[in-house]
């Protein structure tokens, strides 16, 4: 399964991820770094370019499997965040979405409008009926990224994730194809932060 390249909004784009992205993946996980390392830390082992090929070719063998989709996120033609869609269960009509936009590029609606272009691919092309997203209790920005999405606090797990040597609470949040809101038509996004 090969995921799709989405036009999002105008300069802005959700594209598979390719090992020919390596070296922008990396610099982007450097910039990151302490940021990522709050609720990310597996991300921040791709910081160099040999590190960052080596997930690609094994996302792009993930994907192939139709174990997981991922697409990188392009604002202006450079590389500001990923999507994925994992836990892909066919069987069962379900996913897990994760995650990540870089610090200079948030506050513009980037995420959520890659983030909503990906959940809308996963109803339509995967025939999904349910997401579901895990997220560190004390990451404001994803919740809010969440709920302003639809999706419903579903509950707690508690310590369910160390961070930094602390035990830290996820938050599970589902989202349903009947409570999505399908958009209407891609918003003109002539002034998002190159």
């Amino acid at each position: 399964m090969k995921a799709s390249i989405l036009e999002v909004a105008p300069s802005l784009r959700a594209v598979p991820v390719a090992v020919a992205d390596a070296a922008a993946l990396a610099a982007l996980v450097q910039k990151n770094h302490a940021y990522l390392l709050c609720y990310l830390p597996a991300v921040t082992a791709l910081a160099s370019p040999a590190d960052a090929e080596a997930y690609l070719r094994h996302a792009d063998a993930l994907a192939e499997s139709g174990d997981v989709l991922e697409w990188h996120i392009f604002s202006h033609g450079e590389l500001c965040g990923a999507v994925r869609l994992n836990h892909i269960e066919t069987e069962h009509h379900k996913v897990s979405i994760g995650y990540y936009i870089g610090a200079d590029y948030q506050g513009n609606g980037i995420a959520t409008l890659a983030v909503r272009a990906i959940l809308e691919y996963g109803f339509q092309a995967l025939d999904v009926n349910r997401v579901e997203l895990r997220c560190v209790a004390a990451n404001a920005p994803s919740i809010r990224l969440a709920e302003r999405l639809g999706f419903v606090r579903e509950g707690v797990l508690r310590q369910a994730e160390l961070l930094d040597g602390a035990f830290c609470d996820l938050w599970v949040y589902g989202l349903l194809r009947d409570d999505f809101v399908w958009p209407v038509a891609a918003p003109d996004l002539g002034g998002i932060a190159a």
